[in-house]
């Protein structure tokens, strides 16, 4: 006899984001002629689907049922916010809810839908949950925007209770201030785990280059003809840089192999970003090498501290990670030891939760814990904002483009009228003192002369 083998498949959903409770069923429409029944989604679509076009009959654009949502509400943190908002029309018109002008995508809220157009929102609220509620009422004939805005004020229970700081998973750590890319001071530990970049020192993706100890980075292409009395680094590829700040915190590890110990002034590792450069103050000796991105074991190029939003900054905008390499044998050889560094991930590894990572409530056109990049269908503008710029949509980069270059062409026509200006003026003024004797020969004016 066969033995049956039953296998059996666990279908994991996970729920990363707000929930609609808003049921989905059919809900019927009968037509007034016949009989006949068509889905309420017909119902003032702009086509007639009853015979007797019934379905278009009656319509009504949304309008808000009073009361409407309270302008203001304190709840503290950890504590349930309910709102209430309801419409009416023809048909009934679908409640959504938005957050800073933001589509309402978070893990503690729900809400519902109702048919007779009532809509409700429930959020445990966070620290960083704090912001402007608003309710939008939808229907095919138009969207409402409800208003007050409920403006929602979240009292902190933590031992970091004061706007702009966020406690760290480490009860003995102190509390840090927000980085969130300067563009926000509202953030939390975030509920993130901790997972690892890692990468043999001699893998084919490795880069070496040079640096002159200011800024300036050159690539070399073969490290073992490379002259030992220049320090030679590791330039880290794409993988370790750029939008790095879940590594703050977190750890770099590697492990240098060499037998030609020698001393070296030059750094032991060097962060380069948003047109700052870093140093780490310790040194490393051969066997493992532990260094914590934290702002304590870095400095400027003039030596002088750093803080830790400097430190933010960099690693937020990073383009380059070198760490020095040491000679084996009389010449540079790529270590066969691995490097790991510490980042962030919403799934668990086995490593523990981070402790010193932030996450930012990020306005309209941010995205990121730390709302370092731009989100979708937005880019970045160093004209506005705070240093690091603002996310601002395309269509706002579109018309600057424009506007700029209606600029140019009329700048370029006042100077061409300018230029007309000042010709005609000394045809002019030649044709003056021409008269009056003083010059000798006529000038005479001819439509080549005039040309510009």
């Amino acid at each position: 006899m066969v033995p049956l083998l039953v296998v059996h498949f666990t279908l994991l959903v996970i729920v990363a984001n707000a929930v609609d409770r808003t049921p989905l069923r059919y809900v019927p429409f009968r037509c007034r002629g016949d009989g006949i029944s068509v889905s309420i989604t017909f119902r003032c679509d702009g086509f007639a689907h009853c015979r007797d076009g019934s379905d278009e009959e009656g319509c009504q654009g949304p309008t808000l049922v009073q009361p409407s949502p309270p302008s203001t509400i304190t709840v503290s943190e950890g504590q349930w916010m309910n709102l209430t908002c309801r419409g009416t029309g023809v048909p009934a018109p679908r409640v959504f809810w938005k957050l800073n002008g933001n589509e309402l995508l978070d893990p503690v809220c729900d809400w519902v839908s109702e048919l007779d157009g009532t809509g409700r929102l429930a959020c445990r609220m966070r620290v960083i949950d704090a912001g402007n509620y608003s309710c939008h009422l939808r229907n095919p004939l138009g969207t409402l925007d409800v208003q007050p805005v409920t403006v929602a004020t979240v009292v902190g229970r933590g031992r970091c209770s004061r706007s702009g700081e966020f406690a760290p998973r480490d009860s003995t750590a102190p509390c840090l201030r927000c980085f969130c890319s300067g563009v926000s001071d509202l953030c939390q530990v975030a509920d993130l785990y901790r997972w690892n970049y890692t990468m043999a020192l001699n893998d084919w993706k490795m880069r070496f280059a040079t640096w002159n100890g200011s800024g300036q980075v050159e690539k070399v292409e073969n490290c073992s003809s490379f002259p030992t009395t220049v320090p030679l680094y590791y330039d880290l590829p794409h993988r370790f840089i750029e939008y790095q700040a879940q590594s703050y915190g977190g750890y770099v590890q590697y492990e240098l192999d060499t037998s030609d110990p020698q001393k070296s002034f030059a750094p032991e590792l060097v962060l380069m970003g948003y047109n700052r450069t870093l140093l780490y103050t310790g040194s490393a000796t051969e066997g493992p090498v532990k260094i914590q991105l934290m702002e304590h074991n870095f400095r400027h190029l003039n030596g002088s501290a750093i803080d830790r939003t400097t430190l933010m900054t960099v690693l937020a905008y990073i383009d380059r990670f070198l760490i020095r390499m040491t000679p084996t044998g009389g010449r540079y050889v790529a270590s066969s030891g691995m490097l790991v560094m510490d980042s962030a991930s919403s799934f668990s590894r086995g490593l523990g939760k981070t402790v010193f990572v932030e996450e930012c409530r990020c306005p309209a056109g941010f995205r990121g814990p730390s709302c370092e990049r731009c989100d979708f269908g937005h880019d970045r503008t160093f004209s506005l904002g705070p240093p690091m710029g603002v996310c601002m949509p395309w269509w706002w980069h579109r018309e600057r483009e424009t506007h700029s270059a209606v600029a140019m062409i009329r700048g370029l026509a006042v100077d061409l009228d300018r230029s007309r200006y000042t010709l005609y003026r000394a045809i002019a003024d030649k044709a003056s003192l021409a008269g009056s004797g003083i010059v000798k020969r006529t000038f005479h004016a001819t439509p080549r002369s005039l040309a510009v």
